[in-house]
C-alpha cells in the first residue's frame, strides 16, 4: 500500500551515556537513533572501543498505522527476494529488540560484512552468531542486514522484543559507600556502568556495573550479609538471545545499620558458588568463582545494588570506597580495584577470549 505524504514530528528516544566500552561486545551490534535525535544519523558500536558510523541498512522513520490497516505486522520480516532482515515496531511504544543471527553472515551498507560472536548452549555446543540490539522509536522499520544464504526462511533467528522499561527513578542511591571490592586481586577494566547501552538500561540493571575478570576470579562479599540465593547449574555462554533468560548468580542480603535499612547485593554471570542460602558471610569473604555464564560476551562480573529481594525489584545507585578513603563511582573504559581507581594498563584493555569450562 502507498504511504501517504504527512508531516508528523517523530517520538525521540531519550538521549543516554553509552558507558559501555564495546571492546566488550564481541558479535553485539548497537543499534539506536543518534542522541540528536536525527533520524538519518543512526550510529552503531563497533568493538575497538569506538563509535562507527551505521552500518545497518535503512532505519525507515515515516510509518503511519494506517497504512496496515487489517494486516498482522511480525516483529521480524524477513525479505526472501533481498535476503533482508527487518525489524518492525507498528507500536507506540519504545521496544528494545535483541536480535541473534546464526551461523551465516550478514552483510550491511556498502557489503560490510558484521563481525560475529559465539554462544554455548547448556549441554556445551558451541555456535557462531551474532545479536543486534535495538533501540526502537514507534512507529519504525529498521532494516539491518543482508543475510548471505540462497533460503533465508531456512536461517535459525531468535529475538525478544518487548517495550522498553524504563527505571522509574534513575536518581536512586543508596547512601553509604560499599566499603568492600567484589572481586580479589585486580585491577578489573570497567567494561560497561550506568545507563551502558549494551545491557544497563532497563529498570533491573541501569546501576549495574560490569568488570572484565578471568573466569576463575575469586567474588568477595562487599559487607557483611545472609546468602538468600545462590544458583551455579548454567553453563550456557555467549551472546545468543535464548541465554539472555537462564544465568548463574548469588544474592546476599545486608543491613544498613546506620539508615536501618535492608540492601542487597548481586553478583551475576558466576562459574561457581561456595556458599548457599542462608550462609551468613562477613566482608572479604570468598564466596564463589566469577564466570561467562548467561547472556556473556566475554569473562566479566554483572553487579548490581537493590532495595527489594523481589523479581521486578528496580537497581539502586551505589559507590565504593576504596582502601585509599575515596569514594568512587564505576565508569567505562576505566580500571578499578579494592583500593579504588587504578592506571589502565594495555592488557586490561585487550578481550578476555570465552573459553566454555
Amino acid at each position: 500500500m502507498p504511504r501517504k505524504n504527512r508531516n508528523k514530528k517523530k517520538r525521540p528516544v531519550p538521549s543516554q551515556s553509552r558507558n559501555f566500552f564495546s571492546g566488550a561486545g564481541r558479535g553485539c551490534h548497537i543499534v539506536r537513533i543518534n542522541d540528536d535525535d536525527h533520524a538519518d544519523t543512526i550510529h552503531e558500536d563497533g568493538n575497538d572501543g569506538k563509535n562507527h558510523r551505521s552500518n545497518i541498512l535503512e532505519w525507515d522513520t515515516e510509518i503511519y498505522a494506517e497504512d496496515f490497516e487489517g494486516q498482522e505486522i511480525p516483529d521480524i520480516a524477513m525479505d526472501p527476494e533481498n535476503n533482508t532482515l527487518t525489524l518492525c515496531n507498528v507500536t507506540e511504544t519504545i521496544n528494545v529488540a535483541y536480535i541473534t543471527i546464526y551461523e551465516v553472515d550478514c552483510f550491511g551498507k556498502d557489503g560490510r560484512k558484521f563481525e560475529s560472536g559465539i554462544s554455548v548452549d547448556n549441554e556445551g555446543n558451541s555456535f557462531s552468531c551474532l545479536t543486534f540490539i535495538v533501540l526502537s522509536p514507534p512507529m519504525t522499520f529498521c532494516t539491518l542486514c543482508h543475510v548471505d544464504v540462497d533460503d533465508i526462511s531456512r536461517v535459525r533467528i531468535e529475538s525478544d522484543v518487548q517495550e522498553w522499561k524504563q527505571h522509574p527513578n534513575p536518581s536512586l542511591k543508596h547512601g553509604a559507600p560499599l566499603e568492600g571490592f567484589p572481586l580479589e586481586g585486580g585491577p578489573f577494566l570497567c567494561t560497561q556502568g550506568v545507563g551502558g547501552h549494551l545491557t544497563h538500561y532497563f529498570s533491573g540493571n541501569l546501576h549495574a556495573i560490569d568488570f572484565r575478570c578471568a573466569i576463575g576470579t575469586s567474588l568477595l562479599a562487599v559487607e557483611d550479609g545472609i546468602v538468600m540465593e545462590a544458583h551455579d547449574g548454567n553453563i550456557l555462554s555467549g551472546i545468543g538471545v535464548s541465554n539472555m533468560f537462564k544465568w548463574n548468580s548469588i544474592l546476599i542480603r545486608h543491613e544498613d545499620v546506620d539508615n536501618k535499612i535492608l540492601f542487597f547485593t548481586e553478583y551475576v554471570h558466576i562459574q561457581s558458588s561456595h556458599v548457599q542460602k542462608g550462609d551468613r558471610v562477613q566482608r572479604g569473604d570468598k564466596i564463589g568463582l566469577s564466570g561467562s555464564i548467561g547472556f556473556s560476551p566475554e569473562p566479566h562480573l554483572h553487579f548490581a545494588v537493590y532495595w527489594s529481594d523481589q523479581a521486578d525489584a528496580v537497581t539502586v545507585g551505589f559507590s565504593f570506597k576504596g582502601t585509599d578513603g575515596i569514594d568512587y563511582q564505576p565508569e567505562a573504559g576505566k580500571s578499578y580495584s579494592a583500593v579504588g581507581p587504578t592506571q589502565l594498563k594495555k592488557e586490561h584493555s585487550l578481550p578476555i577470549p570465552l573459553v566454555h569450562i
